[in-house]
């Protein structure tokens, strides 16, 4: 079964000299996302093992089916490959050190203000693995399968207190490829690449159980799927990033990738998916990320920027200002590892006037300083 993909190609608003041809190789034996790949479904969907980080990642906002009950949603696997030859080798159900498995899943509660969240951590085995040759993800409490027949799936979480999320997902707009020749850059080191795949807009449906009743319920989703060998450039700290499903039927894309000196990486961007699922772009000079906001955690004492403001120049349009706001404060996700903690939340995006445009998710990465460790 082959999937029918719009891939998007962008004409590059950077200078050609500024392109630097990525190695085909980390230092420490990473197979790097290669220029021009034509990725092929559902094969490229699934598992990319000689890799070295890759993750699949749903977010989202709910409503109760017939009731006023709103909430958000987050469920992310990320797969962290061991040694290089061996991680390359096909699973053979056997433990070892091939493959380690992350499983994160949250659930916000829009009316409550609380927020539930749950990590596992897995190696490779029978109760953690994924498919190379499609989505079927079987990771700690999440489980993906696609519907036969079809672009859509279904997403199993399981979340603390005995709850559990169960959707099934569907296209609403065909899958985007970001970046530049098909490469996604994460700073200016030339190994610093992903490909990053997206399904902007997903129609979701299903149930969740919670707190001991089940409630059918409904909204719109957003899935990443990014493969990459190395997380971030040498001079990286973090990043801000959000997703945006705007009222009008588009969608945007912002992130900002923060050096170690506070200042935005060249390679930050701004993304613009119209009601077609075409897809434009702008980098770093030609958007601010503005802080307007911050929430300090009673837990870790970390300080997250949640309330940001977002000035772009598009390319016809101009001048556009999107103000991202928090729904609830504390959406701190808290690793079970020091020093693995992120802020990932549900948000409203408004315009300038303060008038509400649409729906978001905001993550914001690597403020308790986790992220220097890279691949490479």
């Amino acid at each position: 079964m082959r999937i029918t993909t719009l891939c998007f190609l962008l004409l590059p608003l950077v200078l050609q000299s500024e392109w630097i041809e990525p190695p085909t190789r980390t230092a420490k034996g990473y197979l790097v996302p290669a220029p021009d790949y034509v990725p092929v479904f559902p094969a490229d969907h699934g598992s990319h093992r000689a890799y070295g980080i890759e993750w699949w990642y749903w977010v989202g906002h709910l409503k109760e089916k017939g009731g006023a009950r709103e909430f958000g949603f987050q469920s992310t696997v990320f797969r962290l490959a061991g040694d290089p030859i061996e991680a390359a080798k096909p699973a053979d159900g056997n433990f070892g050190s091939r493959q380690l498995y992350l499983a994160h899943s949250a659930l916000s509660d829009l009316r409550e203000k609380t927020y539930l969240h749950h990590e596992r951590v897995l190696r490779e085995g029978w109760q953690a693995k994924i498919s190379s040759s499609d989505l079927a993800i079987k990771v700690a409490g999440i489980e993906v399968q696609m519907v036969e027949g079809g672009e859509e799936h279904q997403v199993v979480s399981r979340l603390p207190e005995d709850g559990m999320l169960k959707l099934k997902m569907r296209p609403l707009k065909p899958l985007v490829t970001f970046g530049d020749r098909g490469l996604s850059r994460k700073g200016g080191s030339p190994a610093a690449v992903s490909w990053y795949w997206t399904y902007p807009r997903l129609e979701a449906k299903g149930t969740l159980r919670y707190r001991g009743e089940e409630i059918a319920v409904q909204g719109m989703a957003w899935m990443d799927h990014e493969i990459s060998s190395n997380q971030l450039g040498k001079n990286l700290a973090g990043w801000d990033w959000t997703c945006v499903h705007l009222d009008d039927g588009t969608e945007l894309k912002a992130y900002r990738l923060r050096q170690k000196d506070g200042k935005a990486d060249p390679w930050s961007a701004v993304y613009w998916i119209d009601q077609e699922g075409r897809a434009i772009r702008i980098y770093a000079k030609d958007f601010t990320w503005i802080q307007e906001g911050s929430w300090t955690s009673p837990e870790t004492d970390l300080s997250y920027p949640t309330s940001v403001r977002i000035e772009a120049t598009h390319p016809t349009r101009g001048k556009l200002v999107y103000r991202i706001r928090p729904l609830i404060d504390n959406q701190e996700f808290r690793g079970n590892g020091k020093g693995n903690d992120y802020w990932e939340g549900a948000c409203e995006a408004l315009d300038e006037n303060g008038k509400r445009i649409g729906k978001a998710y905001l993550e914001l990465a690597g403020y308790g300083g986790s992220l220097g460790a890279r691949l490479n």
